[in-house]
Order: C-alpha cells, then structure tokens, then sequence
C-alpha cells in the first residue's frame, strides 16, 4: 500500500519510488562527498544490488535527470552527476514523498513512538517479541 502511495505520488514527475531514491540518493552522497560520485559508491552506500543502481541509473539518464561522466580519478568509472531538471525534480519530489509518508504514518497513531519502535526493530529484530 505505501509504495502504491508513493507510485501514484511520484507519477507527476514520471519517475518510480526506486528511481526517486536512486536520485536522492546520488544528491545526497554528491553534497557529502562534494562532488560526483558513481553507481558503485552509491551501491556501496546504500547496500544495493548493482544491477538495481545499473537500472535505475540508465533509467534516470534517458530522462536527463541526471549525466554521466569518466570518472577524474579512475579511468574505469563513470561519475555521476545531477542535472539541473534532475535537482529540481528531487526537491519538489523529496517534498511530495515526506507528505505523501506523514500522511501515511500518522495512521499508525504516535508516530514518534512508530518511529522509535522501528529504529529498536533495524537494530535488535528481537524487540518485537
């Protein structure tokens, strides 16, 4: 049902949830590393199959949301980077996500205690019995 939400949040901007957290993703991890990075920190990163990040990369390329440069630094790699269109649409869809998921959880009643539940569930899965 969430990724329904989202599907249907992020259809203004033609791009899916794992697409949108591919771009968010390479924009946060820029900003933090102060430059272009590439799908294999991003991957890294993230804890994500590369072939996930290969997809949604070549994806995001066809819609110039983001370019793809020879990395400076090694010759094998591709550095990427987000386009001006591409910046635009991660802060107007990053904006559409956060209430599209306030409007979501808040069903569960106490978010913050939601929220502290999960975090004690990521880190001892036992915590819920």
């Amino acid at each position: 049902m969430h990724q329904r939400l989202q599907r249907q949040a992020l259809a203004e901007f033609g791009i899916s949830p794992t697409q949108f957290s591919l771009l968010a993703s390479y924009f946060f991890l820029s900003s933090r590393m102060r430059g272009p990075v590439s799908q294999a920190d991003l991957a890294q990163y993230a804890s994500l199959d590369k072939m996930l990040v290969s997809d949604g990369t070549r994806a995001l390329l066809g819609q110039r949301l983001i370019v793809r440069r020879r990395s400076r630094t090694d010759g094998r790699a591709f550095a990427i980077e987000l386009t001006e269109q591409g910046v635009a649409v991660c802060n107007r869809a990053l904006r559409v996500i956060e209430e599209t998921d306030a409007a979501f959880f808040a069903r569960t009643g106490d978010v913050p205690a939601f929220v502290d539940l999960v975090a004690k569930l990521l880190t001892d899965p036992s915590a819920g019995d």
